[in-house]
């Protein structure tokens, strides 16, 4: 039969391979099956925002009768305006608090899951290096979902906006509420840098998590919580110092402190309300970008990360 399609001009074909895939290409596909596996991840936010309309739906109708609001109607436009903001930045609370804590408890769970589960068989068998699966995960925590969390509060706040106009206009009640689409872009701006910030800032401590998620054996919970809550206790009793717990002290409020640095709050005051877009002028935004601790935490990040790949590279549970 070869002879005769040989004869017939038909060459012999060369298995088909599929092409290799670009490393965004599978960089984006690591970061699906993050989210396909870990759907706490868009979910939990999606409640919570939800949750949050609803306050705007079923909630009291009441707006702007009560506190020093009242005292001040009519609100005059810039008042008006104010508000919205802060009404802006206090959507976005409650949808970072939860986002804090699924950052937490995906990263000490994401690299031990696979683990635990042996999924890990199944992702070492594809042409995937253990630094990009490691960083995926990382990208996931410190990027893709803050921005997912930063997307929806903008969407959060919009459609709780529109609800509380249709309500306000329903039963004819003064407008506590008004549109600048300047002071909105400022608001987002300063929620944006704020959480970048954030990010930076608190790199080596989900980088340091995710090390215990790769190296515990058993119960991460407990090796990501004991030996910290230990330590200061133990410099305390054997040396009668406290650096460790100073140290702790500063990597929770360090950057905070230096961007808060001379401010006066003066948002909310018997005086009146101020947009939340003056922090970009009040706060120290720049001092907080070039602090020196910021860099060196990152730089931290990267190495505890590098440590965190090896280990996935080498333990081998099964």
């Amino acid at each position: 039969m070869s002879t005769l399609a040989e004869s017939a001009g038909d060459a012999p074909r060369a298995p088909l391979v599929p092409a290799p895939m670009a490393g965004t290409e599978v960089l984006l596909t690591l970061v699906r099956r993050e989210f396909w596996e870990h759907r706490y991840l868009w979910l939990a936010p999606a409640v919570t925002a939800a949750l949050l309309a609803l306050c705007a739906l079923f909630g009291s109708t009441d707006f702007g009768t009560h506190g020093h609001v009242s005292e001040q109607l009519p609100l005059t436009p810039e008042q008006r305006v104010a508000i919205g903001s802060i009404v802006q930045w206090a959507l976005s609370v409650p949808l970072y608090i939860v986002l804090g804590l699924l950052i937490s408890y995906y990263t000490l769970d994401c690299l031990f899951a696979e683990r635990k589960d042996r999924s890990i068989l199944f992702w070492k068998s594809l042409p995937v290096s253990d630094g990009l699966t490691v960083f995926s995960k990382l990208f996931v925590a410190l990027v893709v979902a803050p921005l997912l969390v930063f997307v929806l509060a903008i969407a959060t706040y919009l459609v709780f906006a529109a609800i509380v106009s249709v309500r306000i206009a329903a039963h004819n009640l003064p407008d506590v509420m008004s549109w600048s689409s300047l002071e909105w872009l400022r608001t987002e701006a300063v929620l944006l840098l704020l959480l970048v910030l954030g990010v930076l800032w608190y790199a080596p401590v989900v980088a340091a998590v995710m090390l215990v998620s790769a190296w515990a054996r058993r119960s991460p919970f407990l090796w990501a919580t004991l030996p910290p809550l230990l330590a200061p206790i133990l410099e305390r009793i054997a040396l009668g110092t406290h650096h460790i717990w100073d140290y702790y002290n500063y990597r929770t409020w360090g950057i905070w402190k230096t961007l808060v640095d001379g401010y006066r709050f003066r948002i909310i005051t018997h005086e009146g309300v101020a947009p939340v877009s003056t922090l970009l002028s009040d706060l120290q935004f720049r001092a907080a970008f070039t602090s020196a601790g910021l860099w060196l935490g990152v730089l931290t990040a990267a190495g505890i990360l590098y440590v965190a790949v090896r280990i996935r590279r080498y333990r081998d549970d099964t």
